[in-house]
C-alpha cells in the first residue's frame, strides 16, 4: 500500500515474541486461550485473529469452537453431571 512503511530489525531473544503459527490442535488452543495475555481481544492480534490469519475462516471458526468445547471440558467441575 502506498505510504506504508515496515521496519524490520534483528531478532532479539530478550524481547517477547509470538510464535509465527498457532496450533490447530483444539486442546492446545484451549490451553493457549488461558496463556494468551490478550485473549480478550484488547490488542491486535489476539489468538483468534492469528488463527484467522493462518487458516481459512470456516476452518478457523470450526477449530475455535472445538477449542472452546475442549476448554469447557478441561475446566469442568467433575461434580457437575
Amino acid at each position: 500500500m502506498e505510504g506504508t512503511v515496515i521496519e524490520t530489525g534483528a531478532f532479539r531473544p530478550d524481547l517477547d515474541h509470538l510464535q509465527p503459527r498457532v496450533s490447530t490442535d483444539p486442546y492446545v488452543l484451549a490451553e493457549a486461550m488461558d496463556n494468551d495475555p490478550d485473549s480478550a481481544g484488547r490488542d491486535f492480534p489476539d489468538l483468534y485473529a492469528r488463527l484467522l490469519a493462518q487458516e481459512p475462516a470456516a476452518h478457523a471458526s470450526d477449530l475455535w469452537g472445538r477449542a472452546c468445547s475442549a476448554r469447557d471440558h478441561l475446566y469442568a467441575d467433575p461434580t457437575d453431571e
